[in-house]
């Protein structure tokens, strides 16, 4: 039989989880001039992206992805101005261990085959993920 201790000592943990924040960021190449429609599509490709590598990565990223989803799964969109930016962000994060999942278009409409084009991040922790994102602006 639980102990009035063990039950506040879970009550207090799972108040504490869900206190903790978590986002995924989404970072475009604004030097590409994507339309706002392809964008939303690049965007979308990314977060989904982002889910399956943390549905199928660590304990601890299948444990805040579990997190993200009961918090109503907050994003962020970001620009960077070139490949160059996004392509240190993206070695910036396999460092940190934060899930990440680089967008390459199909080249079916307005940008060639291959060209990374959104770099998902998260999803992670609040304060882990402005580590990564907090000088990029809002697209």
């Amino acid at each position: 039989m639980p102990t009035s201790s063990s039950i506040l000592q879970k009550i207090i943990g799972t108040r504490i989880a869900f206190t903790k924040t978590t986002k995924l960021a989404l970072v475009v190449r604004s030097d590409l001039k994507m339309s706002k429609g392809k964008t939303a599509s690049q965007c979308a490709h990314a977060a989904v992206m982002c889910y399956q590598n943390a549905a199928q990565g660590s304990a601890e990223q299948s444990a805040t992805l579990q997190r993200w989803c009961r918090m109503g799964q907050p994003k962020v969109v970001l620009r960077v101005e070139s490949f160059e930016q996004l392509n240190n962000l993206e070695r910036q994060a396999q460092k940190a261990n934060v899930v990440s999942a680089l967008v390459r278009d199909a080249g079916r409409t307005q940008i060639d085959p291959g060209t990374a084009t959104v770099l998902g991040l998260g999803p992670a922790s609040g304060a882990e993920l402005d580590k990564l994102i907090a000088h990029l602006k809002l697209l």
